[in-house]
């Protein structure tokens, strides 16, 4: 039972992640959604994939996979989320404080 839950609620926050990254039009709110919620649904599908195995070996590789996904979901997600920034022609949508446009090195107003 427990399980099949935490698989279903893992779907349920991966299709909510595509649903956010069709819904939201900035391109950082898209990339928030999508890697938050997938992030949670992987990890929620591959736990509940592991209670519901028996063979020792094959739980073993699901949480290695989700250890794995957990560590490196982030920096990805932080180093796509700077190239969007840098790229030329891509509008960002910046308009509460633009720290990353301060930076020494860099003109103030180039984005």
């Amino acid at each position: 039972m427990i399980p099949e839950l935490a698989v279903l609620v893992g779907a349920a926050f991966t299709l909510l992640a595509a649903a956010g990254t069709v819904r939201f039009g900035d391109v950082f709110a898209r990339m928030h959604a999508l890697s938050k919620a997938s992030t949670l649904g992987l990890l929620l599908i591959l736990v509940g994939a592991a209670l519901g195995l028996e063979h020792p070996n094959d739980i073993t590789s699901l949480l290695v996979a989700a250890m794995l996904h957990l560590v490196t979901s982030p920096i990805g997600a932080n180093l796509i989320s700077r190239a969007t920034y840098f790229a030329e022609g891509i509008p960002n949508g910046i308009g509460v404080v633009d720290e990353l446009g301060a930076q020494p090195g860099r003109p103030a107003g180039d984005a």
